[in-house]
């Protein structure tokens, strides 16, 4: 295994020049929303209106990145408490709690939103949760700032004590052969986070891995023996390169989410 590490420590300054890299130090606060069905329409006519002029407004903020606001596709319906979406991007975690403190409206309404729309979304959606996650890696297409219309999350709880494991296994491993994705243009991007808050043991998951296509079907070409074989070699041993993966990590659940509206 030790050799099999080193041999992608050598890929990683190979593929370095080749791929954009993330500013770092981003953090992404991620707002969980469900709207009633009969008020879809309603609630994007709002959000592509209010939602859209509040972050726009932000973004004169230099430490605000992005606004990102999804539909959760898979799971649908009722096995989901949620359906939608909304994702912010900043390189100041201050500026999540300088920006979303309004007592008086939902925790994913900017401050900078009317009170006119602040009033509106507060009876169109319900906040079920909120996260604030740390981008840890990263690697994405260089071909413009564009999102891509498809987004999978991928949620992952790590065994007690093997943190250090496995963002070397994000690093190490994975990262190479989402860059042989991307290279073969089957993925737009990949990202690594880490859960900030909330936090504890019994909450259920603590990284995520944010998985990013132009079309649906690049899904299905995955995290395969195909392009792992291709990325390391024919002689790979994939099945030890599996193992080490489940000793050091469970897959929770994963999600697709398609790309609504963004402002960045």
């Amino acid at each position: 295994m030790k050799k099999l590490l080193l041999s992608f420590v050598l890929c990683l300054v190979f593929f370095a020049s080749a791929f954009g890299q993330a500013q770092e130090d981003l953090y992404k606060k991620i707002d969980y929303l469900q709207v009633d069905q009969t008020q879809l329409a309603r609630f994007l006519k709002v959000a592509n209106k209010d939602l859209v002029s509040g972050f726009t407004s932000l973004l004169d903020n230099e430490n605000i990145k992005g606004w990102y606001l999804y539909k959760v596709k898979y799971p649908g319906g009722k096995k989901s408490t949620y359906n939608f979406v909304s994702v912010t991007t900043t390189s100041s975690i201050n500026e999540l709690g300088n920006h979303f403190s309004d007592s008086s409206t939902p925790g994913f309404v900017p401050s900078t939103i009317t009170k006119v729309g602040a009033e509106q979304l507060s009876k169109l959606a319900t906040l079920v949760k909120s996260e604030i996650w740390m981008i840890e890696n990263s690697v994405y297409a260089d071909t413009g700032s564009a999102p891509s219309r498809y987004m999978s999350m991928d949620y992952m709880k790590v065994a007690q004590g093997k943190n250090p494991d496995y963002l070397m296994l994000e690093d190490e491993i994975a990262r190479p052969i989402h860059q042989e994705r991307i290279e073969q243009n089957r993925m737009a991007g990949w990202e690594v986070y880490s859960l900030i808050l909330p936090s504890g043991i019994n909450y259920g998951y603590d990284f995520a891995t944010g998985n990013h296509f132009k079309e649906l079907e690049h899904f299905e070409f995955g995290f395969n023996e195909e392009i792992i074989r291709q990325t390391m070699g024919e002689n790979s041993n994939v099945a030890e390169l599996f193992e080490t993966i489940y000793n050091t990590r469970d897959l929770v659940k994963v999600e697709l989410w398609e790309l609504v509206n963004h402002v960045q």
